[in-house]
């Protein structure tokens, strides 16, 4: 029964994309404060009649706390003599038809996305829910190869689910008492009130790539910067990763002054870099131009913002500068390298070394929860909505997964420590970019944690598969157990992968529309669902089974299956979509 809903799941969402593509209207209708729209413009240039005749009491925005970012739009409508709203996230429905907040313009004007789609959602959404179901039945399955292999094995537990450089500064600036006596104040950053020290510590790491300059602590380097912009003129402060754009730029090394960024005519000359240095550098450019806005935003005046005095807790602000004086990332990409090596010692016959490496994992494993719950708790929303943020979940997730199959293979330990230990690697080198602008108000969606969180824990337990493999590969002997091991993960991984790209597509049906667009970021998920799904299905089980030693068709397939994996997470940032976060 549960197969047979997964693949009726298919054809329902592949016959709701049909009826989509046949059957809905989709435009837009611009509608100015106090007029009525009665048509709307529709994607093929033909004007369209709107269900009921719409008028727009008046528009606004609603600020972050500072009134500097947008944190929602709002649209006042009057729809049949009743008064109704579309902001960020929610829709107006009108028989039939759905109304998404899309722009507005400096006229008082907004511009509403409309979709009329009777068909196609609801046969999409009966795919999706089925999908779920589906998975679930075949996983629950008491006569199923998933339960079968786990019993084989015996391993139900699966389911249980800065530093300074040490130079002293030259910089006269502001003494470190004066600096630290603002440390509590609360500020306005990236749409909530936080701690000074929480801005100077992230705009210092944006702009330097540490959080702290030449000896100077962030407070003391941030004030410095807006008190004496003169004295920091020729000071080498903007980190530059790209060689060719150091060369271009003339700089020996790679961190660049404001003075190596304008010419004797106060001209910018970052601006004309673009065509200078080719396409692939634009990433670059774009990246250092970020870094001089914002040294031009705090001299401004702009990037400070001053809270109300008791608007942040007494509590949270000592949490913040605990959180911030701990290298969370650091510690944990260290202390997995730790564990692989202490576990390949083990390996090569030291006595304790498996005690010691599952004792270092295991602190790995509370570091990055305590890492987590503390972001949780300062963020007030659910460490999810960036690319460092995620990595760590990720991180998490394998932590705990290697730590609870630790006794299953003597050469997956060790393998999936260093897996882990690349991925929070990369997690570290991403912090030293922290993103100092607020989310998007179409990421405050409770839709966005749980896609967010679902994909995450599959392209874990995927990154774990491909440890198993490789330690099939590596030690060959043991091919089919680790086989059995890698199906195990893939139930689990390919329907949370499902269900989370199809809690994605509700997301972007609610927050503006359409439930499928075609971004290279759903393409390359789809593709990557298709990809490990594969395995899943019995006559290529056996054709993989059978080719080769000991499963070797199948591990090196599952090895190879990963490249899916890091294009969906990490290359698309290099295409053109809107799913290309930081």
């Amino acid at each position: 029964m549960g197969s047979f809903l997964l693949h009726l799941s298919f054809f329902a969402m592949l016959g709701g994309g049909m009826l989509t593509w046949l059957t809905s209207e989709k435009g837009y209708v611009r509608i100015i404060t106090n007029q009525e729209a009665s048509v709307f413009m529709s994607d093929k240039g033909e004007e369209r009649p709107l269900p009921s005749p719409i008028s727009l009491e008046n528009f606004e925005i609603v600020y972050y706390p500072g009134g500097y970012m947008p944190r929602d739009y709002v649209s006042h409508l009057v729809v049949e003599g009743e008064k109704r709203m579309v902001s960020m996230n929610n829709i107006l429905y009108l028989k039939g038809y759905r109304f998404c907040q899309s722009s507005y313009d400096n006229e008082g004007a907004t511009v509403l996305s409309v979709n009329y789609d009777p068909y196609g959602i609801t046969l999409s959404y009966a795919g999706y829910i089925l999908f779920a179901l589906g998975g679930l039945l075949v996983m629950l399955s008491s006569r199923g190869r998933f339960r079968t292999m786990l019993r084989s094995l015996g391993i139900a537990m699966i389911l249980i689910c800065g530093c300074g450089d040490g130079t002293a500064s030259t910089i006269a600036g502001v003494p470190i008492a004066t600096a630290d006596s603002l440390k509590r104040n609360p500020v306005v950053y990236n749409g909530r009130i936080v701690t000074f020290n929480t801005l100077a510590h992230d705009v210092v790491t944006k702009l330097y790539g540490k959080p702290s300059y030449r000896g100077l602590t962030p407070e003391q380097t941030l004030l410095s910067l807006r008190l004496f912009p003169d004295r920091w003129k020729n000071e080498p402060l903007l980190k530059v990763k790209d060689k060719e754009l150091c060369k271009k730029l003339g700089i020996k090394g790679k961190y660049a002054s404001l003075s190596d960024l304008f010419d004797a005519s106060g001209n910018y000359r970052v601006s004309g870099l673009y065509e200078a240095c080719g396409d692939k550098k634009h990433r670059a450019i774009e990246e250092l131009d970020e870094k001089v806005g914002i040294v031009l935003s705090l001299y401004s005046g702009d990037l400070i913002v001053s809270a109300e005095e008791g608007s942040l807790p007494a509590w949270k602000s000592s949490l913040e500068i605990i959180y911030n004086a701990i290298p969370f990332s650091t510690l944990i990409f260290i202390l997995l390298f730790c564990a692989f090596f202490i576990s390949v010692a083990a390996l090569l016959g030291w006595r304790y070394g498996k005690l010691a490496a599952v004792v270092i994992l295991s602190s790995a494993v509370i570091v990055s929860l305590c890492s987590f719950c503390l972001q949780w708790m300062l963020c007030e929303r659910l460490p999810l909505a960036n690319t460092y943020e995620t990595l760590q979940f990720v991180v998490l997730v394998m932590e705990v997964l290697t730590l609870l199959m630790f006794w299953s293979n003597k050469l997956l330990f060790p393998l999936s420590c260093l897996f882990a230990g690349a991925l929070a690697l990369v997690a570290h080198l991403v912090e030293v970019n922290p993103v100092v602008t607020p989310l998007m108000p179409v990421l405050h969606s409770p839709w966005l944690s749980l896609h967010v969180s679902l994909v995450m824990t599959a392209y874990a337990l995927l990154c774990l598969t491909f440890a198993v493999s490789m330690a099939a590969v590596i030690r060959p002997g043991n091919g089919e157990r680790l086989m059995k091991l890698n199906m195990c993960i893939l139930y689990p991984a390919v329907w949370l992968l499902g269900t989370g790209i199809f809690t994605g597509a509700v997301w972007a049906n609610v927050s503006w529309g359409e439930y499928w667009s075609w971004d290279p970021k759903e393409t390359w998920a789809l593709v990557t669902l298709l990809v490990y799904a594969l395995p899943l299905h019995k006559g290529v089980f056996f054709k993989f089974r059978n080719a080769g030693h000991n499963c070797r068709g199948f591990h090196i397939y599952m090895i190879s299956a990963i490249l899916s994996v890091a294009m969906t997470y990490f290359g698309v940032n290099y295409l053109n979509s809107m799913h290309a976060y930081n």
